[in-house]
């Protein structure tokens, strides 16, 4: 392989993301397509986000992962602490 073949290339992956003011949770491939939809907001990337552990701790999570890869994007109500 050339150097410059190793330069374009990119791994595509199913990222979460923080929309900036409300707290909704966002999965795509890249902030944009969220951006697109949500009128402009900003999308904060959480970092620590794993797939296969969103899966191992929810299998439900799965059916989320589908949408993303089927429409581009997902996005979910903000989380609220659960009271005791």
């Amino acid at each position: 392989m050339s150097r410059g073949y190793l330069r374009h290339w990119v791994v595509h992956r199913v990222q979460k993301f923080v929309e900036v003011g409300s707290g909704r949770i966002g999965y795509a491939m890249a902030a944009t397509a969220l951006s697109d939809v949500s009128n402009g907001a900003k999308w904060n990337p959480d970092p620590s986000f794993n797939v296969a552990d969103a899966i191992l701790a929810d299998p439900e999570f799965a059916s989320v992962l589908k949408v993303v890869l089927r429409d581009g994007h997902v996005m979910v109500p903000a989380l609220k602490a659960k009271g005791k």
